[in-house]
């Protein structure tokens, strides 16, 4: 199995091609992220985690941001944006403001790879209160057709502290399936824990909070 190491929301990087042969659309979880952009449509798991942090999407336009490397600028049209970056390492992320509360969903991906991470944040007070993290192995050409990822959860408890409540892999649906087998390198990448702090560290647009 090829290296596959989990992207940092903020990565650095160039050049994206769009000629990788990737897993079928419906077994690629960002197409289908931008699908639902398109058609105006949420997957389960954005309304579910919605709901948990008490953000009515119904009732709260979302705005859009995308970028290659650490640099992330506001956009109107998130599919347009991203055929203009020409990178292989590039990030999105989509933020709903209401009240005191922030959602934030963003992806972090690197085509060369086949890694896309998805991050579902929620803020309160622009202290994170909840996450969901999912590390994606979308195959390429050579490789076995089946996409899976590594799904972590994070909630904050009474005494303040951020809690690991959740970790199990998932198909390119986000249904629960038993380990894969991993050699050397992708049991390492297993380690890897996503930014967990304040707002901030998610250096967003000032202009999307507001």
């Amino acid at each position: 199995m090829k290296r596959w190491l989990p992207v940092l929301f903020l990565l650095a990087g160039l050049g994206r091609s769009f000629s990788f042969a990737r897993a079928p659309q419906q077994e690629d979880p960002f197409n289908r992220y931008l699908v639902g952009i398109k058609s105006g449509s949420m997957e389960p798991a954005l309304t579910r985690f919605a709901v948990e942090c008490r953000v009515d999407l119904s009732k709260v336009k979302p705005r859009f941001a995308d970028g290659a490397g650490s640099s992330l600028t506001q956009v109107n049209n998130l599919a347009t944006g991203l055929r203009s970056l020409e990178t292989d390492f590039y990030s999105t992320a989509e933020v709903w403001v209401q009240g005191n509360r922030v959602l934030v969903e963003s992806w972090a991906n690197s085509d060369d790879v086949g890694s896309e991470v998805r991050y579902l944040d929620c803020f309160e007070d622009r202290k994170l209160m909840l996450a969901e993290v999912i590390e994606w192995h979308v195959p390429l050409e050579d490789e076995d057709p089946s996409a899976w990822g590594y799904s972590r959860r994070w909630e904050r408890t009474s005494d303040q502290h951020l809690k690991r409540t959740r970790v199990e892999f998932v198909d390119g649906m986000e249904r629960p399936i038993p380990k894969p087998k991993l050699d050397a390198d992708g049991e390492k990448s297993l380690e890897w824990t996503p930014l967990l702090g304040p707002l901030t560290e998610l250096r967003l647009p000032s202009s999307m909070l507001k």
